[in-house]
């Protein structure tokens, strides 16, 4: 069970996520938005954007995140 960190918008606390399964890209970014109580402001279905298209269509910025105590990957970069 992956235990997810994920830090955006300069945030001083990451937001923590458990997920059954590991997560893609996509999905770290619907869980902000979840967390943030806000719909995706792109279309039902966003499979015609790329991660980082999708992260500036939501105003995202600086995201990165661990999972279980790994290496920080960045999603904006």
């Amino acid at each position: 069970m992956p235990n997810y960190q994920i830090w955006y918008n300069d945030a001083d606390q990451p937001l923590a996520v458990n997920s059954a399964y590991r997560l893609r890209d996509v999905e770290i970014v619907a869980e902000i938005l979840r967390h943030e109580h806000r719909e995706n402001r792109q279309s039902a279905d966003p499979s015609g954007l790329t991660v980082r298209e999708l992260l500036k269509v939501n105003g995202l910025r600086n995201v990165s995140y661990t999972m279980d105590e790994s290496e920080l990957l960045r999603l904006d970069e």
